[in-house]
Parts: structure tokens; sequence; C-alpha cells
């Protein structure tokens, strides 16, 4: 069961969380693992791992009890109400020539629930093992329990900006 929540922030805590991640340092992550199954190199434009387009940036905010981003962590400790967090990561895919889908996942092997929350609107998606989709729209939040198989896309449109959430806890209402 997923839950798609539109306008997960206010306004106010939306804006400051845009310009926050804008000006915040990313670090760069050299492999992104697509489904390469039915991929023909040439045509889903994926040249190898460590390849100009085989990357993508990522910030760590929490991970292993450590807090990397304390503003990002206490907004959404505010609307998510964890019992505890396993891990918070953003993930800065930038803007590509073809719209790619990445392998089917799931983020923890503990926790109950896992979030995606959309910075930004483009073409991007996040689709499921049992075929549906949630189209990447600003201030979304998708939740869904933890062993949900799911995974995300690039963006011919504009680079994709989401921050990954993984916690004990319940979904909110």
């Amino acid at each position: 069961m997923k839950k798609v929540l539109d306008n997960f922030l206010s306004q106010q805590h939306y804006h400051e969380l845009v310009e926050h991640v804008n000006n915040h340092e990313w670090y760069y992550n050299p492999m992104i693992v697509y489904d390469k199954s039915n991929m023909n190199p040439e045509d889903q434009g994926y040249a190898g791992p460590d390849t100009p387009n085989d990357y993508q940036m990522v910030m760590p905010i929490w991970r292993d009890g450590w807090i990397h981003d304390r503003f990002i962590v206490e907004i959404f400790s505010y609307y998510l109400n964890p019992s505890a967090w396993v891990r918070i990561k953003a993930n800065f895919s930038p803007k590509r020539n073809k719209l790619i889908e990445n392998e089917l996942h799931i983020d923890a092997n503990f926790g109950d629930m896992t979030g995606i929350f959309y910075i930004n609107s483009n073409d991007g998606y996040s689709h499921f093992r049992d075929g549906s989709k949630v189209e990447s729209v600003a201030n979304r939040m998708v939740i869904f329990p933890r062993e949900t198989y799911h995974s995300g896309t690039t963006s011919t449109t504009d680079h994709r900006i989401v921050i990954n959430f993984n916690w004990f806890g319940s979904m909110v209402e």
C-alpha cells in the first residue's frame, strides 16, 4: 500500500528546503544500477561503469546514527514523526537524453517505512514492482512499507532531485 501526499511540506518549509539543497555540497557517486537485462547500450545511453552518462550526485543526511544534515532531519522529523531513522539520503540525477528506469530494489534490510520526497518536478518518476508509478512532482511525498520493491528513473526535462527516507514508525496520516 502506497500513500501519495502532495504539498507535503508547508510552503515556507518547502522553500527553505529547496534553498538549502541548492546550496549544499553534493558527492559524486560513479555508479547507478540500471536493469541492464533488456538494455541496448547504444539505444539507452548507457556506456558502462565509470562513464560520463552513468553517475549521480548524493548527499548523506542520516546514516548509521550519524546526522550529516541536521536541518533536513529536523524538518522531516516534524512531518514524519519517526520512532527512529534508519537512513536518509538525497540523490541528484542530471538531465539525460533518454528516460531510463533503474533496477527495482529495497533501500534497507530493517525499518518499517520508506518515503521518497520529490524536490522538483520533471518527467522522471518512481516505479514499483506492481507496475504503478508516482510522477516526480515538487513537494510530493510517497510513503510505502520498507519491503516494497521500487526504483526511480532519469529525467529528460530537468535534473531530478529526491530525498529517500527509511524509518521505524508508521505511515503519516
